[in-house]
């Protein structure tokens, strides 16, 4: 599973250094809420250290939230290096969604499962918070939905 964990310092830094303030971590639905110049701004945070390309993803919540906040949404993104010296080297770029949308495809959609272990034990199906069920009815209408697009 991806972390930003170590960006989320650095990343505070950086934005209080491009006049944002009020910059407070709030999770849900992004990672950010932040101001500037009076107006107030949803920030997620994508990181990574790779050294050619970032492969990542963004959740629905995620761009939902862009596209009802177009002028006030971005996708932040930290790119942290390694310096000859051992040191950490970050790079910023703010992107809104219309710009990220270009980088962006929709595969088919994946369900997932989670079977508790050791297989073949006692087990119930796990409570959801906000993932819907799987059953054929929801698989099939996301196969229509997909086919759709």
């Amino acid at each position: 599973m991806a972390t930003d964990t170590e960006a989320i310092e650095p990343t505070k830094n950086w934005l209080t250094e491009q006049g944002f303030y009020n910059v407070h971590k709030i999770n849900s639905p992004v990672d950010f809420k932040a101001s500037r110049d009076g107006q107030e701004y949803f920030i997620e945070l994508k990181f990574t250290s790779s050294k050619k390309s970032y492969f990542g993803a963004a959740t629905l919540v995620e761009w939902e939230c862009a596209l009802e906040n177009p002028e006030n949404f971005y996708f932040l993104f930290a790119h942290k290096q390694i310096s000859v010296t051992g040191d950490d080297i970050w790079d910023f770029e703010l992107m809104l969604a219309e710009e990220l949308m270009k980088y962006s495809t929709i595969p088919p959609f994946k369900i997932f499962f989670s079977i508790p272990l050791p297989l073949k034990s006692s087990r119930s199906p796990p409570l959801r918070k906000s993932a819907k069920q799987a059953t054929q009815e929801n698989i099939r209408h996301l196969s229509d939905v997909f086919s759709k697009l």
